[in-house]
């Protein structure tokens, strides 16, 4: 099973190393909070989903671009939202080559403190098996390392050369061999989804000593 509670079409995405989804104000379980547009929402928090993945995209709205990962349980689609260049998106698509599109899968990001810094993780699984990435550091495939560039005077890491390869390796072999859905919706309350999530890797990121993959 996936999230309980399904309503076909939903928007989830992730904070705080958890998958949250809105529901309804005073739905059990429910943390109720005021997001950054000042509304306030109410959501659920979930460890891990399984779906098939069924559709993605990218789409622009307010506070830029993001991917939109859609996936399908028994009839019930969950549209998995986020930022063009968050780690969790880059993670999902580094594993994708080796992922098997007819199945199911479970997903599960993950954020934990090392050296004082949250590093965030998503994991893969089907059938029992950890999904490896198809592109490593030792092993990239072809996938460009980040570059230094200078923004304002300091020096930042750059992804912007792997989301390129990334989209385009997504829409030329992973967008043509899934199945589509049918009946769920397109559209979310807000942009603000797409933006609450953990912190991205990309351009403007602080520069250690060695560039992150």
């Amino acid at each position: 099973m996936a999230l309980d509670n399904h309503v076909q079409g939903n928007f989830i995405t992730i904070l705080g190393g958890k998958f949250c989804k809105r529901v309804k104000d005073g739905e059990t379980g429910g943390v109720t909070r005021t997001n950054k547009l000042g509304k306030t929402v109410t959501e659920k928090f979930y460890d891990s989903f399984t779906g098939k993945l069924v559709g993605i995209k990218t789409q622009d709205g307010t506070y830029g671009k993001s991917w939109i990962f859609s996936f399908q349980d028994s009839g019930d689609v969950y549209h998995l939202q986020l930022s063009y260049t968050n780690s969790f998106a880059k993670g999902i698509l580094r594993m994708l080559p080796n992922v098997d599109l007819t199945k199911e899968m479970k997903v599960q990001p993950e954020v934990k403190m090392v050296d004082g810094k949250n590093k965030s993780s998503i994991f893969i699984n089907q059938g029992g098996v950890s999904i490896k990435h198809a592109y490593t550091k030792d092993n990239p495939n072809g996938l460009p390392q980040m570059v230094q560039i200078t923004v304002k005077g300091e020096k930042v890491w750059d992804d912007t050369e792997q989301l390129e390869f990334l989209y385009q390796m997504v829409m030329d072999k992973i967008v043509p061999k899934l199945t589509g859905f049918a009946g769920a919706t397109t559209s979310h309350e807000d942009d603000e989804m797409a933006v609450s999530t953990d912190t991205p890797v990309g351009k403007g990121m602080d520069l250690d000593e060695e560039p992150p993959f």
